[in-house]
């Protein structure tokens, strides 16, 4: 979103405090919408969202707020949404992305499941083995993973994205860890 943008939706209003404060955050911002889309457009267009709605929303935001977590809760939301409203539009593919979702669906199996950006960030690890003793974690587990060594989120922010206090998510984290040590030591042996 860029300024001029900004000035012709919300003349006034806090806008150098926004901006000012948004600015050094975009980059790690697109890296993490990359990561839930896997296109750059998609991922630049759900930034664009993200910081309209929160811009929408910054006048509401109290005195000690931590922004990253706040921008990062909204990306989640927005992206959730955007992905629901998919699920309900009729499919408008091309040949070549039908063939490919065909190839998914197949090596999937005909259990329809759908894929989370985890399963998608998790799909595209190199070592076979660190994704399977990955997806052998229990969920709350694995997210606790995700979002620390794939996403790259600090304890804090991770704990206000799941909304849980942040000593909760580094004894998952550690609980993970061993989980992931104790089943590639067995799978390496």
């Amino acid at each position: 979103m860029t300024a001029t943008m900004i000035r012709e939706e919300f003349p006034g209003e806090r806008r150098p405090d926004f901006q000012d404060e948004v600015k050094p955050l975009l980059g790690d911002l697109h890296r993490r919408a990359y990561a839930y889309v896997r296109d750059t457009s998609d991922a630049e267009d759900l930034v664009q969202e993200t910081l309209l709605r929160a811009y929408r929303a910054f006048d509401r935001l109290g005195d000690d707020y931590q922004l990253m977590p706040w921008l990062l809760a909204i990306m989640r939301n927005t992206w959730i949404s955007r992905y629901r409203a998919a699920q309900r539009r009729p499919a408008e593919a091309l040949v070549g992305e039908f063939l490919d979702t065909y190839a998914e669906t197949a090596s999937r199996g005909a259990s329809g499941e759908t894929w989370s950006a985890e399963d998608v960030a998790m799909r595209n690890m190199s070592d076979p083995a660190v994704v399977a003793a990955l997806s052998k974690l229990p969920e709350s587990l694995r997210l606790t993973m995700y979002y620390t060594a794939i996403v790259g989120m600090s304890c804090r922010e991770v704990s206000t994205l799941m909304d849980i206090p942040k000593g909760t998510v580094m004894s998952r984290l550690h609980r993970g860890r061993h989980q992931m040590r104790r089943a590639l030591s067995h799978h390496r042996s």
